[in-house]
């Protein structure tokens, strides 16, 4: 009979990529045992979000089932975020029942956690509001069967949907949505009419959402399925070819990515001997999508050859083609990573930049063979993580912070600081912010905003402020901010800093104004909310702010600010 720490590796095997590595544990599931014999020194390393100004990455010891959880805002720096969580009462001491299968953060301040009990039916959510120092515990439900998955994904602060997949003949499918942040839920759907319930689901909006399967060499997929009723019901949804292709050319479908109502998904068709990557985009929340001329298709050399049967299948698993097939991955709706696979040392990286207004090339040699089932995941052009499968189920990630050209196995995570925290964080009632110098250059404002420590102790400040345009109406107009670096706001390390009572702090902010895009107009904000990191309590500005994006008029995205850490005004010094 197998032990419940057997039963959790194999679980964490299903569930820590999804179905991804549903094929890739099979040998765990014939024999649970070889991971003991093998594994003994090795500890899990796997990814588990990157995105709005955070990487997440989890850990597991192979022999007790415990490990943490990480996050970095510069991907050279982790800190430990594991949250308290408490074992069945039936499980040894030194053994842990829940392993860490999924993450979301809105900001690098607002996330939330997912955990599955892999020898049981039951999971776990929490919560954070100040960068995963403490949590909340919010409803969570059961995964229908041991060995089943938790994830989980948010459309902004506020609106969520959670899916719950069983394995087995006794699993079961739950979709489920919160308009509250996660303090409720509400089961939309049981069975995902017309859809795969193993796939996964991205959402625009309350109704419009999309389904995919993941887009690697084994599980891939000539579709994507689309809801326009919450998930009540599906349809297929297919795009039409390039007009330099044939009309019937099948090709491979990536999950939609969007940016407010702006959206793109990419589909990888066969060109001849090679392949080509196309990007196709909607301006109005995934309700119509069209080709996007502007943006140049990525070539990818090796042959993809899909097999038609499999494709009119339209089956959940697929696979659809046996080829080296192209890792596509998205930083943005306007930033994409895109990987040649290769042997070891040899794997080609693209970065498409500004919506295709730029494209870099790199021919990376420090990463073991692509060949395989990998994830990619990135922050921006320049950070990103990459896990790879290793033997038993197990799983090692890589980290760059400069583009790809150098790459590090994460390896350190158990030696940092579970707190780290010198102070106890600042109060929103305790401080006071102001703008003290605004600047226009090249088509771009940038402004700077002092944060004052009002109270009477110390306190600390560590990560990014959110930042939401108000218009005089009092309505909240659209607001899709960048966590890092733009034109005006110079790349800054997120650091925690120290407040003393009358000392001040600042961070930077920057957005694109009408220069270049024509007669197009945005909205105009007469307020900003900010809200510094670590607390809920936000701060209104009166400021007018009229905010435009986009790399062209065409790819007008209205409402892009990018803002900056928390730095002490000493390191702004030394920048500016």
């Amino acid at each position: 009979m197998r032990n419940p720490v057997q039963l959790r590796h194999i679980a964490t095997c299903l569930a820590v990529a999804g179905i991804v590595m549903a094929f890739a544990c099979a040998d765990l599931l014939a024999n649970p045992s070889f991971a003991f014999a093998s594994s003994s020194r090795t500890t899990s390393t796997y990814l588990l979000y990157a995105g709005n100004g955070v990487g997440v990455v989890a850990t597991e010891n192979p022999q007790s089932g415990c490990g943490g959880v990480f996050l970095t805002t510069d991907f050279v720096h982790w800190r430990s975020i594991t949250p308290p969580v408490k074992n069945p009462a039936h499980w040894r001491t030194g053994l842990c029942a829940y392993a860490w299968s999924g993450a979301y953060f809105v900001s690098p301040t607002d996330g939330w956690l997912v955990a599955t009990n892999g020898a049981d039916v039951d999971s776990i959510l929490r919560h954070t509001a100040n960068g995963g120092r403490t949590w909340i515990t919010e409803p969570d439900q059961y995964t229908g069967s041991a060995g089943g998955n938790d994830t989980i994904s948010f459309v902004n602060a506020t609106l969520g949907w959670r899916q719950q997949f069983g394995q087995g003949s006794n699993g079961n499918y739950a979709l489920e949505r919160t308009e509250n942040a996660g303090v409720t839920w509400t089961t939309r759907s049981h069975d995902p009419e017309g859809s795969c319930n193993l796939a996964n689901d991205v959402f625009s909006s309350t109704t419009l959402g999309f389904a995919s399967v993941p887009w690697d060499s084994v599980l891939n997929s000539t579709h994507l399925w689309q809801t326009t009723n919450g998930a009540v019901s599906w349809s297929v949804m297919t795009f039409t070819p390039p007009p330099s292709l044939p009309s019937n050319t099948l090709g491979l479908y990536g999950a939609p990515e969007f940016s407010g109502t702006f959206g793109v998904v990419p589909v990888d068709y066969p060109v001849r001997s090679h392949q080509t990557i196309y990007f196709y985009v909607s301006r109005n929340g995934g309700e119509t999508w069209a080709l996007d001329t502007r943006m140049k298709p990525i070539g990818v050399d090796g042959a993809l050859k899909i097999n038609r049967r499999n494709a009119a299948a339209q089956s959940c698993f697929g696979p659809v083609t046996s080829s080296h097939v192209a890792i596509v991955s998205p930083a943005s709706s306007t930033t994409w990573w895109i990987l040649q696979p290769g042997p070891k040392g040899s794997t080609r990286r693209v970065v498409v930049i500004n919506g295709g207004a730029g494209t870099s090339t790199y021919q990376m040699s420090g990463l073991p063979a692509t060949t395989g089932r990998l994830q990619i995941a990135a922050l921006n052009a320049n950070d990103a993580l990459l896990t790879f499968p290793i033997p038993s189920g197990y799983q090692t990630t890589y980290e760059t912070s400069d583009g790809g050209v150098k790459w590090e196995k994460i390896t350190h995570l158990s030696n940092v600081s579970t707190k780290g925290e010198a102070a106890p964080n600042c109060s929103t009632s305790n401080l006071q912010i102001t703008v003290e110098h605004s600047g226009v250059a090249m088509g771009h404002i940038g402004m700077n905003f002092y944060v004052k420590n009002v109270g009477t102790r110390t306190c600390e400040l560590d990560g990014y402020p959110t930042v939401q345009m108000i218009g005089s109406t009092k309505d909240l107009i659209p607001t899709l901010v960048t966590f890092g670096s733009d034109y005006t706001v110079p790349p800054v390390v997120s650091r925690t800093i120290l407040l003393k009572p009358g000392n001040r702090a600042i961070f930077l902010l920057g957005y694109a104004d009408m220069t270049g895009y024509g007669f197009s107009t945005c909205p105009t904000a007469t307020t900003v909310r900010i809200t510094p990191p670590g607390d809920l309590a936000s701060i209104n500005l009166h400021l007018k702010i009229q905010a435009y994006g986009g790399a062209t008029i065409q790819q007008l995205v209205c409402g892009e600010i990018a803002v900056s850490p928390i730095m002490s005004v000493a390191t702004w010094k030394q920048i500016d």
